[in-house]
């Protein structure tokens, strides 16, 4: 979840990564059948975003923490879905319960939940489970562009190998009848027998014979034609298209209640807000402050305030913030298919020399994290297993703040004898926003401590991922502004969409190091398979301990999410979304 999002892959995952990414209640009684319970304030709430907002509003893209927040949790329903109290395993949500297992954990049969209406203008359909099934095969289409369903859907039977130029059913996906669904696989998924990656978008219901007109089309246009099942909706798209007014990319998102969700049919939902309106393209310092001393607002998809507001966070204004750990990450990835980041040495050399507390002190300090040692991070399933926070015990990540010498030595078993580096520059592309862009300064300063020198180009956030990272054809040496977010709680949503060779693709691509060691890539596929929770967690430990050895990547933090909020708001955060606020659980005071 949340892959490479300057929040943090499922987002996933990743990712995103994911990923990562997260009930105090008010009386608020909304058009035919809507209803909510609790008590306190009516009113509207402003989410103030900076580096961008949504980045699609296709429920089949959604993959990134901003997406999970601002449109996932409220506007759309799966078969299953995460509350605040859920830290290890998901609920049921359209499904009635957890997957009933059998052909040796092969076939996973789901029963679904009945009376559960669709948003205006098909208000009088009840979901069923063909549309889950359309809702998950619409995935594997090119013009849907989803990030993850090749990770955790492959072994599906029949689901294609790559995406689709034109919808095709797949027949491990069934729908016996209105209230069944059975997905069939050729060998057991341990993220599916769990349920972990039936919680991602993938499994929103969509219904065929409305969106297949929008699906013919690449990119499809569903997304500005869509219905929802959750509490939320974007404001007139009721006509069956989202109006100019209510969504503006980048810009504006206008959210309303959904007419037709009933909370009775909803297991961990609410409806505390008459309004939701997400603003985007917000000075960073000046959002802060209007936050904190405004009122019914809240932080969006920045990491952070800057650094004097993060302290009176800590401190002065406790009651205004939410500090936690995120479940995911940051890092720089090298593009092992460009000279000299094809040599293991080099990149270990790049690890050696970074000063991780200096890097960590461009966004805010100890408050925004603890420095990493390996990749997958505090709370996620193979931590331990890994080396928990002192890691494996590989020298270059040894010293948090950096080793010359030892990076040196690493350089001349790379092949420079003096030490330094003697080639041309290499293509860097970061985000052009603080405090990234800090990051990123910092890294090119540090690299040049080694004779690195960059070809350094700063660009829109937005930007650097989707032309330029996510790209294998633009042939980006180094990317130094990423992170990954837990997709679950469970150590596969971390290696697997940033590691796993057969994760690279033309565009949207997670593998932004293009790792693809066949060794590694056998001991992954075999991985996803256990359904044993203790085996995965030892699986993808010891991989974490190998993908760490090969320095694919530099990370350097785990992360912790901040969100921060008007004294009139209860923030509520969601420890599946990287402890991001659920706006769903969150009300005013």
């Amino acid at each position: 979840m949340n892959s490479s999002t300057e929040g943090t892959g499922l987002r996933t995952l990743s990712r995103y990564l994911a990923l990562a990414l997260i009930a105090l209640g008010s009386v608020l009684i909304v058009g035919c059948g809507s209803s909510s319970s609790g008590s306190g304030a009516k009113g509207g709430l402003t989410v103030l975003d900076v580096a961008g907002g949504v980045d699609s509003l296709d429920p089949g893209y959604w993959y990134y923490e901003t997406d999970y927040a601002e449109l996932y949790q409220p506007t759309q329903r799966a078969l299953y879905g995460w509350s605040p109290t859920d830290t290890q395993t998901p609920s049921p949500d359209l499904a009635t319960g957890m997957p009933s297992l059998s052909n040796h954990d092969k076939t996973l049969t789901f029963h679904i939940r009945p009376g559960v209406h669709y948003s205006p203008p098909l208000q009088n359909r009840t979901v069923t489970a063909a549309d889950i099934k359309y809702g998950l095969e619409r995935c594997f289409l090119a013009g849907v562009g989803n990030g993850y369903a090749f990770t955790y859907f492959p072994n599906v039977v029949g689901a294609p190998s790559a995406p689709l130029t034109k919808f095709k059913p797949i027949p491990g996906i069934q729908a016996p009848n209105a209230t069944t669904l059975v997905i069939k696989t050729t060998a057991p998924v341990g993220v599916l027998t769990d349920a972990n990656a039936l919680a991602l978008p993938c499994t929103v219901p969509v219904p065929q014979d409305y969106a297949a007109k929008y699906d013919a089309r690449n990119p499809s246009t569903y997304g500005q034609h869509q219905v929802f099942t959750g509490p939320y909706m974007i404001k007139g798209a009721g006509t069956g298209t989202v109006p100019s007014s209510s969504y503006q990319t980048g810009k504006l998102l206008l959210l309303v209640p959904n007419p037709s969700w009933q909370q009775s049919t909803d297991p961990f939902r609410g409806q505390h807000f008459t309004t939701i309106t997400v603003k985007g393209g917000n000075d960073i310092t000046v959002a802060s402050r209007q936050i904190l001393d405004g009122s019914s607002m809240i932080s969006g998809d920045f990491a952070a305030p800057p650094a004097q507001i993060l302290r009176q966070g800590v401190t002065t204004l406790k009651s205004q913030f939410s500090i936690k750990p995120s479940g995911g990450n940051r890092y720089l990835a090298f593009n092992t298919t460009i000279k000299p980041l094809n040599n293991v040495n080099f990149r270990r050399a790049i690890v050696a020399v970074l000063n991780r507390e200096d890097l960590r002190l461009t966004r805010g300090g100890p408050a925004i994290g603890t420095i990493a040692t390996h990749f997958i991070p505090p709370g996620v399933s193979g931590f331990d297993e890994a080396g928990g926070a002192s890691g494996p015990g590989y020298d270059f990540y040894a010293s948090p703040t950096g080793n010359l010498a030892l990076a040196e030595s690493y350089m001349k078993k790379a092949g420079y004898p003096s030490g330094k580096y003697t080639g041309p520059p290499l293509l860097t592309i970061a985000d052009n926003q603080p405090p990234a862009s800090n990051t990123a300064e910092a890294v090119q300063n540090q690299l040049s401590q080694l004779g690195i020198k960059l070809t350094f180009r700063e660009v829109p956030h937005e930007t650097m991922l989707s032309k330029f990272c996510e790209v294998p054809k633009a042939a980006v040496a180094i990317c130094p502004n990423l992170g990954w977010g837990k997709d679950f709680p469970d150590a596969q949503s971390m290696i697997d969409p940033v590691f796993n060779g057969k994760n690279i693709v033309p565009t949207g691509n997670t593998n932004m190091a293009q790792a693809n060691d066949s060794t590694l890539n056998k001991q992954m596929n075999a991985a996803e398979a256990l359904t044993n929770a203790a085996a995965r967690a030892q699986a993808w430990g010891r991989l974490d301990r190998e993908v760490t050895d090969q320095a694919f990547v530099a990370v350097w933090l785990w992360d912790n999410d901040v969100v921060f909020a008007s004294k009139n708001l209860n923030i509520v955060t969601s420890p599946f979304n990287s402890e991001d606020a659920d706006y769903t659980a969150s009300s005013l005071k």
